[in-house]
């Protein structure tokens, strides 16, 4: 349980850095943490959950990646 705790204080710092703070720095050290606290989380997440996650990340990523390829096609 506790990579909610730190899912949860990982977002919660991502969202206190685009809200709350204008100045990059502050923006860039909150994100820097939030990194760091979500992929803690990740780290300690049962072997099931984190399948699943990278899963679902793939999954985005080629979506993603299919429309820049449409995108660039010149026909």
């Amino acid at each position: 349980m506790a990579y909610l705790v730190l899912w949860g204080l990982g977002f919660l710092s991502f969202w206190a850095g685009l809200a709350l703070f204008d100045d990059e720095i502050l923006l860039i050290v909150c994100a820097l943490v939030g990194s760091g606290l979500i992929i803690a989380g990740l780290v300690l997440a049962p072997p099931e959950l984190q399948i699943a996650i990278e899963i679902v990340l793939v999954l985005t990523l080629f979506r993603v990646c299919m429309k820049c390829i449409e995108r660039g096609s010149l026909s």
